[in-house]
């Protein structure tokens, strides 16, 4: 029983394959939810100060902008945790520019202490993460700490969702994600103080990044790969499904941004999207299981109903040999089980002579993207593409969709090797001009440029490290290389939004950093061969083959028809599922 000669009669894209991949794409919105939600509910508020301990009347009255209490970090910039001692009469304070302008010392600066009261003027929300649990001054360190633990929940759900999957089928482990980060959201938005609210962000992660992974690998699982799309013949189905499944991800960071403009208590939004996350579970009953999956457990009746309960939505029949059950002599082809001289391959092959050089270069280029695409989305509050913070995460996240309809449109067409150069060598620059520009439309058409172009780099090394690396160690190398990404992701907010805000470096160095690393990972991917129009490489005799044929990069793609090398009987495979997990 194979699912590809199925699809032959069944269809690769028919009614059933459509209706199952639109609802797939909910558990994609979760992500994109989850992704951006502390941005929304860790907002800062512009400006701030602590209480005067030299006042006793000190009950939180919010100073004009006019009034010159806080000393200067640089650039004009204020530092909130320090301001010049006031001297009050009897104890009482006057808050007025008048009075603290004559009843300030000048000479003396006093420091907010860690358990200060800090008071604000009204914001776009009415309190946040960072105002309820006081994360100001000696105790800002915290806030970029909550992004890093979630990627490391990212990092954890890549491994745990990953393999549970594999033991216990996807559509089951799915439901598990979709409640685990829905759970853990609903209960950090209850959580008293900060440390518990934190843990729940790795819970959070790890639940998003398994409703991602899940929901694309069933996607893919249910299409084939030799289809076109009629409107796009140069597109193939798979093509199609795989790159335009983080537009539900953008959709996701739209929708909990918008909801800022509602819904203005952080609690009360965080947990308004958890039950909203939690809602879209409803999809267990209406997406079945891999096929895939079930004919690699031998569960054939199972897969017979299903396959048959397919063929009458998409309108065909199927030839009852193509369901025949496989005598237990046959090897199943769906499986992916292979050994080499009995002997399983480990993650040390990462580093076989044929694919060093590769793992090497995309051991950088991929936290290098990822440290770009997340530190670009969590300094938006920060940049001001506009004066509406809400509008400037919605440009940032709407800017990606087009960029996975582009990416669908010339993957096939110029290759893999040329756009993930150019898209990293672009954002590169406009990183670098927009590190020296005023904020304005022309920095904020460079920002939008460059989140446009590392989002297609996000999607393209998916697919281009899958076409990289023998069917034996694809899914260990994608693991791997997504896990390493995670740490990019973890610095991103220190680089973006801390250090600046911190004061520790300049306004212009953190583009500087994402620019000089997207041109250092620009330049590393020359180094690449390019994979458009060959099939996926079996063994590493295979991947040899690709590298001394891939296209010049100049060259538009053509499908190759060089038969790549036939296995030597040393090197006959049958993959080995544990290994194609961590």
């Amino acid at each position: 029983m194979n699912y590809d000669t199925i699809l032959e009669e069944l269809g690769e894209f028919g009614a059933w394959q459509r209706r199952i991949a639109m609802l797939l794409w909910l558990p994609g919105v979760i992500d994109g939810i989850q992704i951006l939600m502390f941005s929304v509910t860790g907002i800062s508020p512009p400006s701030y100060r602590c209480q005067f301990n030299e006042c006793n009347n000190d009950i939180g009255t919010i100073l004009g902008e006019d009034v010159n209490i806080h000393p200067e970090i640089s650039s004009g910039r204020l530092d909130y945790c320090k301001y010049y001692t006031p001297i009050p009469e009897n104890g009482q304070c006057t808050f007025t520019k008048e009075w603290f302008d004559l009843s300030t010392s000048r000479n003396e600066i006093q420091e907010c202490a860690r358990n200060a009261t800090f008071y604000y003027p009204n914001f776009e929300m009415e309190n946040t993460v960072i105002t309820e649990f006081d994360l100001f001054c000696k105790r800002n360190y915290l806030v970029p700490l909550v992004n890093s633990f979630f990627m490391l929940g990212i990092l954890l759900g890549s491994v745990i969702f990953g393999v549970l999957s594999d033991l216990y089928g996807r559509k089951n482990i799915l439901l598990a994600a979709i409640v685990c980060t829905s759970i853990g959201s609903l209960l950090g938005g209850i959580m008293p103080e900060y440390w518990s609210y934190v843990l729940c962000r790795i819970l959070v992660g790890a639940g998003a990044e398994g409703c991602f992974l899940i929901a694309f690998n069933l996607s893919m699982e249910m299409v084939g790969v030799k289809e076109r799309v009629p409107f796009l013949p140069w597109v193939r189905y798979r093509t199609l499904v795989a790159n335009t499944y983080s537009i539900p991800l953008a959709a996701g960071e739209c929708i909990v941004s918008a909801t800022g403009y509602i819904i203005k208590k952080w609690r009360i939004l965080q947990i308004v999207m958890s039950v909203i996350s939690l809602s879209f579970g409803f999809i267990w009953c209406f997406i079945p299981e891999s096929p895939r999956w079930l004919i690699c457990e031998q569960r054939y009746s199972e897969t017979e109903e299903l396959i048959k309960s397919a063929a009458d939505t998409n309108g065909v029949n199927i030839s009852p040999t193509l369901l025949r059950q496989p005598r237990k002599t046959e090897p199943e082809e769906d499986c992916e089980v292979r050994l080499i001289n009995n002997t399983k391959y480990t993650i040390r092959d990462l580093f076989h002579p044929s694919v060093r050089v590769i793992s090497l270069v995309l051991f950088i280029c991929w936290p290098i993207v990822t440290m770009v695409y997340y530190g670009i989305s969590y300094s938006s509050e920060k940049i001001h593409l506009t004066e509406d913070v809400f509008l400037s995460y919605i440009l940032v996240s709407l800017i990606e969709m087009p960029s996975y309809i582009f990416l669908v449109l010339v993957l096939d067409i110029w290759g893999r090797k040329p756009l993930l150069v150019s898209f990293l060598i672009i954002p590169g620059i406009s990183c670098l001009a927009a590190a020296f520009l005023k904020k304005g439309p022309v920095f904020t058409c460079l920002v939008l440029l460059g989140k446009f172009c590392i989002s297609a780099a996000f999607n393209a090394t998916y697919v281009y490290t899958a076409e990289l690396y023998p069917t034996s160690i694809r899914n260990t190398a994608t693991g791997v290389c997504s896990m390493i990404a995670r740490f990019g992701g973890i610095a991103a907010p220190w680089i973006t939004t801390f250090l600046p805000d911190q004061g520790s470096i300049p306004d212009w160095v953190p583009y500087t950093i994402l620019g000089l690393l997207c041109v250092l990972g620009g330049g590393l991917a020359l180094l690449l061969p390019d994979t458009v129009g060959f099939p996926f490489p079996e063994t590493f005799a295979d991947l040899e083959v690709i590298k001394a044929n891939s296209k010049p990069i100049w060259k538009l793609a053509t499908s190759h028809d060089i038969k790549l090398k036939e296995p030597s009987e040393e090197e006959i495979q049958l993959e080995d599922i544990v290994d194609t997990q961590l």
